[in-house]
C-alpha cells in the first residue's frame, strides 16, 4: 500500500500526550500526526492528511523532518523566507501620531 508509514517513534505514548497537552498552534498538528502513529490509530500519510486538514506531501515532511532531527527539529520555528520588515509595526505607529 502506497504511503504506508514506517517510522520508529522513541518518545513514548505518554510523553507525547505531556508534549500535546503543553503545545499549542502548527507545533501541535505534528505531534498529533506522531501520537496517532504510536497508537497505530493512522497507518498512511494520506490518513494523517485527512484528519488534519493538509497535504500528504506535507505530513511526508514533518516525518522525514522527525526521522532525521528527532522531536527538536519537529517542533524547531523556522523563519519564514524572504526580506525581513524594513520598520516595525509599533514604529510605524509611533511616527504617525
Amino acid at each position: 500500500m502506497a504511503g504506508v508509514v514506517k517510522i520508529q517513534i522513541a518518545e513514548s505514548e505518554r510523553e507525547l500526550e505531556k508534549l500535546l497537552k503543553q503545545t499549542s498552534g502548527p507545533k501541535k498538528t505534528r505531534l498529533q500526526a506522531l501520537y496517532w502513529l504510536k497508537l497505530g490509530v493512522v497507518e498512511t500519510t494520506q490518513d494523517i492528511a485527512v484528519l488534519l486538514n493538509c497535504h500528504r506531501v506535507t505530513v511526508s515532511r514533518w516525518l522525514r523532518t522527525y526521522r532525521e532531527s528527532g522531536m527538536k527539529g519537529l517542533l524547531e520555528e523556522k523563519k519564514s523566507p524572504g526580506r525581513p520588515r524594513l520598520m516595525r509595526s509599533q514604529e510605524k505607529l509611533s511616527k504617525n501620531k
